[in-house]
């Protein structure tokens, strides 16, 4: 994928730039934007998740069973780094 130019605010520059030295690890402004946008998903399938909870009780709760059963489903029987089992 090439790269391109976007036009910001050099304060908007300055503040994505220090986000991704102090706070990222020193990541490149790429990088920070994408971690940025990815947590910015996140958040909104957090909040889609935190409505439906209230919207609709019933069918949260439907849907936490359904996640539950299939967490328990798919677990290991036994811990294979468990040297005991």
């Amino acid at each position: 994928m090439g790269s391109v130019m976007i036009r910001v605010d050099e304060s908007t520059r300055d503040e994505l730039t220090r986000v991704a030295g102090e706070d990222l690890g020193g990541a490149s402004a790429d990088e920070a934007i994408r971690r940025l946008l990815a947590e910015h998903w996140q958040m909104k399938a957090i909040a889609a998740l935190d409505a439906y909870r209230a919207n609709d009780p019933e069918g949260w709760a439907e849907y936490a069973a359904d996640a539950d059963h299939e967490d328990r489903s798919s677990a290991p029987t036994a811990d294979p780094w468990d040297e005991a089992a």
